[in-house]
């Protein structure tokens, strides 16, 4: 059913996936990463953040999302783009922004109409939105099938998308979508992590050395972009993408996140 719905409206919502110790665990590592790179307080955007703590990685193939992401896209997958966003209240008197906008950057310009999928961008919620106000997220259901959004206004279909924090959102990258001025007094964060498959270039340049990356189970390392090598990006090996071998023996649908970890010995 959800990617029934993922289909029809080009985002679903998946609720309670974190629990509060996990969503703590996750907004420490935030915070620690914002004091050393933007102690101003200002907010804070954070291109290719995965390897700046643990707790990040333990998102890539985390069960509730990645069975439906690789039933979307396939098992020749990896995470090509990521960013971290911290948006604490603005200032009174701020102008609002023109922010509506379709993930892929020059896909949207070069590729033919209509345009095709490429990837899903999973939002992870570490705050309540519980109102427009917060900063909430504004989605245009359906226009996945769009390519073009007037400009003249703000469209007439948006919705805000209101969550509890441990809430994740799984998002058709063509869908307009366009983050709501936070005129509340909480601060938002929220964890972007981006998949597409292994033959198109990566949009961010994670930081995760060699050593580290090896010492990851098989899973791990391909979402993170391992490779045998250039050609096993478009030919793969059973060495390029465990993933295969996890959907196939392990069920997508299982519920812990062991099912993406390779037996020992593999």
């Amino acid at each position: 059913m959800r990617r029934e719905d993922l289909e029809r409206d080009g985002f679903v919502v998946v609720e309670n996936v974190l629990e509060p110790a996990q969503v703590e665990r996750l907004v420490a590592a935030v915070e620690r990463v914002r004091r050393a790179e933007s102690p101003n307080g200002d907010a804070f955007h954070r291109l290719a953040f995965l390897g700046l703590d643990d707790a990040f990685l333990d998102l890539v193939d985390h069960p509730a999302v990645l069975p439906l992401v690789c039933a979307v896209l396939g098992w020749n997958i990896y995470v090509y783009h990521c960013h971290l966003d911290v948006h604490p209240p603005l200032s009174a008197g701020a102008e609002p922004q023109w922010r509506w906008h379709q993930d892929g950057g020059r896909q949207n310009v070069e590729l033919p109409s209509p345009r095709p999928r490429l990837s899903l961008k999973v939002a992870w919620f570490l705050t309540d939105v519980p109102t427009a106000d917060h900063g909430a997220l504004r989605l245009v259901p359906g226009s996945h099938t769009r390519d073009v959004l007037p400009r003249d206004r703000e469209p007439d279909d948006a919705v805000p998308l209101l969550v509890r924090a441990g809430t994740a959102v799984v998002l058709d990258r063509r869908l307009w979508h366009a983050r709501g001025d936070n005129r509340s007094d909480a601060t938002r964060r929220v964890l972007f992590y981006a998949y597409t498959h292994r033959w198109i270039r990566p949009r961010d340049e994670l930081g995760i050395d060699e050593e580290r990356v090896a010492a990851l189970d098989p899973v791990r390392r391909q979402l993170l972009g391992w490779g045998t090598g250039a050609i096993g990006h478009w030919i793969p090996t059973d060495e390029d993408v465990p993933l295969r071998d996890a959907i196939e023996n392990r069920a997508c649908a299982s519920t812990s996140s062991a099912t993406w970890r390779a037996s020992p010995g593999s």
